[in-house]
């Protein structure tokens, strides 16, 4: 009984590397033997063989050695591909034609590192199945190797046998157009004659333009080397097959030649990408700080940058939040800047009325709760622009946990269109923070920045007990909970406050001082912010006449 081809399906041994995603690697033969066409490994089924599927499947492969007297044929030209018959000749590919002189097969010849011819694989027109005799394997030359010595200055590496012959044609005969012999999962055909690949000045792979091409060119670019290797993704066609059937010779030469990028280490920068860089610097937006705070904008070259990620460092209780209520007031007024705000520590109203506060000049926490003009503070609200320009986290208050805390914060951004996000405190605000997942939680902060190009402000307190004696001794690292908080940020702002000094103005006068400022470089002395209590606004001060200006940092 004639042994066949009975269907196929995924090889096992191939999935379990990542491969045969198309599912039909393995033939399973009418005789309970099987044949992987893609790892070249001969087996039994482990279960009934099963019907016939009606496909039109090649034979059985031959292992021993009359799969030569399969390799039959003529060096014909081939119309359709438009290759000529002295490029099949050279490459020694013999094609059958069948009694009205139509080609119905082609068969390629294996080598091994030898150059002896051990193998073929043959292709059927009709239904464009490709199957092997001989000896198959990855470990064998790449088609076309034998032909060409080593150590020339361009090798071309494509990805199927017709690929590299009109490869060959398109470049004249000039240079070295080789293929690999087992489709896209090539990794192992690769390591195998690297040695030869290597002896070239220069391997340009030149794969199919469509995902699995360019997804193996990746795999074997790293073999290959960042200072051997180039990839060409092809522009105007698929393959080198489709520019030779067109008639496109000329651009694929062009495109060979002029945009072949060279395989570049992840994480190594080209200077393409410290031009596009520098380019992404000088257009970068500055956002002007308060002039209340001291000399921060003169520091900072213009302010705070977009996607900068600013902490704010004070002991607890010296007016943080009223530094905050500035900047919101000064964001939505003077600048052109939404605000996203997650003021955890107070209640919706107590933001609106601080802030509205900021906007009259009247420090309404002085004012009687039943003496409160409603409708005069929500007209001045909408006047500041509490409808358009500042959105408040408002859920009934306390913190949130982190992916909410992140989902709240994306829709402020892309759905709004904020570009400050205001974080007060931060250890209040999210949810079973802690050391253990602070470095996650900055991180992904430091990537939000990045990819939304919003700048992120977090509050945050100390760890360090305020008790009056150096009221301005306070350093970046002096964080409550890990110094990966300063550690992560762009820019580390310090705010403090003598708030047991005996006379008013050194008690209302807060201290600034900036440890770090990545993008500027510059650190040191800030100045100073005064506290109006009457108006409940912060004013640009000067240092107290205390004879005590000393601080570490």
């Amino acid at each position: 009984m004639e042994n066949v081809l009975l269907r196929k399906e995924q090889c096992p041994d191939c999935a379990t590397t990542g491969g045969d995603t198309s599912k039909d690697n393995l033939a399973i033969y009418s005789d309970g033997q099987t044949h992987c066409f893609a790892c070249n490994k001969h087996g039994f089924t482990d279960s009934p063989p099963g019907p016939l599927d009606n496909k039109d499947y090649p034979a059985h492969p031959k292992k021993d050695k009359d799969w030569l007297a399969d390799y039959r044929g003529e060096y014909y030209s081939l119309p359709d591909r438009k290759l000529r018959a002295e490029t099949l000749e050279k490459y020694k590919v013999k094609a059958e034609k069948d009694a009205k002189g139509n080609i119905i097969k082609h068969h390629y010849p294996f080598h091994n590192k030898k150059g002896e011819m051990v193998g073929i694989k043959t292709r059927l027109v009709a239904n464009k199945k490709f199957f092997g005799a001989g000896d198959t394997s990855k470990d064998n030359a790449l088609f076309g190797q034998n032909l060409f010595k080593p150590g020339g200055k361009f090798v071309t590496l494509c990805e199927g046998e017709l690929d590299a012959m009109a490869a060959y044609e398109m470049f004249g005969s000039k240079w070295a157009c080789v293929s690999i012999n087992n489709g896209v999962n090539c990794t192992d055909n690769i390591k195998a004659n690297i040695e030869w690949l290597d002896s070239f000045e220069t391997v340009v792979i030149a794969f199919d333009n469509d995902k699995a091409g360019r997804d193996s060119a990746k795999k074997i670019a790293p073999i290959l080397g960042p200072n051997k290797c180039k990839i060409l993704t092809l522009a105007k066609h698929k393959d080198a097959c489709d520019y030779l059937i067109n008639n496109d010779s000329k651009a694929f030469y062009d495109e060979w030649w002029n945009d072949a990028k060279p395989f570049i280490v992840s994480g190594v920068a080209t200077v393409d990408d410290m031009r596009n860089a520098m380019l992404h610097y000088k257009d970068t937006e500055l956002i002007p700080l308060p002039a209340a705070f001291g000399n921060l904008n003169e520091m900072m070259r213009g302010g705070v940058a977009r996607g900068e990620l600013v902490s704010i460092i004070a002991h607890t209780s010296i007016g943080k939040t009223t530094i905050l209520n500035e900047l919101i007031y000064h964001f939505a007024v003077n600048t052109k800047e939404k605000i996203g705000c997650f003021m955890v520590e107070d209640n919706i109203d107590e933001t609106i009325r601080k802030v509205v506060s900021v906007h009259t000049g009247e420090n309404m926490q002085l004012t009687k709760p039943n003496d409160l003009d409603v409708d005069k503070i929500m007209n001045e609200a909408i006047d500041i622009g509490f409808a358009s320009k500042i959105q408040l986290h408002n859920d009934g208050g306390g913190s949130v946990d982190l992916e909410e805390m992140f989902s709240k914060i994306r829709y402020f951004i892309k759905g709004v269109g904020c570009s400050v996000i205001l974080v007060d405190p931060l250890h209040t605000a999210i949810k079973n923070l802690s050391n253990e997942n602070i470095e996650e939680v900055m991180d992904r902060f430091i990537k939000l920045c990045k990819e939304t190009r919003a700048t992120v402000i977090l509050s945050t307190h100390t760890r360090k007990p305020d008790d009056g004696s150096h009221p301005h001794k306070i350093c970046e690292y002096d964080v409550k909970g890990s110094g990966a908080i300063p550690q992560a940020c762009h820019t580390n702002i310090l705010f403090s406050r003598d708030k047991l000094a005996e006379d008013d103005y050194t008690r209302n006068s807060t201290r600034i001082r900036v440890p770090k400022m990545r993008r500027t470089g510059q650190t040191g002395e800030a100045g100073w912010a005064y506290f109006n209590g009457v108006t409940g606004r912060l004013e640009k001060g000067h240092e107290p006449n205390t004879g005590d200006s000393d601080a570490d940092f």
